[in-house]
C-alpha cells in the first residue's frame, strides 16, 4: 500500500515498524559486539540472539508505553 502525498504517518505504523526493527538491529549490534570483541571467549548465537531478544523486548515495552 502506498501513501498519497497528503497522508501522514501514523502511531500504529510507528509501533509496527518498532516491532520488526529492533529485533534487527539488536542482532546486528550481536554480531558487531562479536566481531569487535573477537578475543572473548562467546558463543555468536547466543550474542546476536541475545541481541535479537533485547530488541524485542524493547520494542514490545515501547509499545505499551506508547500504545
Amino acid at each position: 500500500m502506498t501513501r498519497s502525498p497528503g497522508t501522514r504517518i501514523r502511531k500504529d505504523n510507528v509501533l509496527t515498524w518498532l516491532g520488526y526493527a529492533l529485533p534487527v538491529l539488536g542482532g546486528l549490534l550481536g554480531v558487531a559486539y562479536v566481531n569487535t570483541h573477537y578475543m572473548e571467549f562467546i558463543n555468536p548465537v547466543w550474542a546476536v540472539g541475545g541481541g535479537a531478544i533485547l530488541g524485542w523486548i524493547i520494542a514490545r515495552l515501547i509499545r505499551r508505553l506508547l500504545g
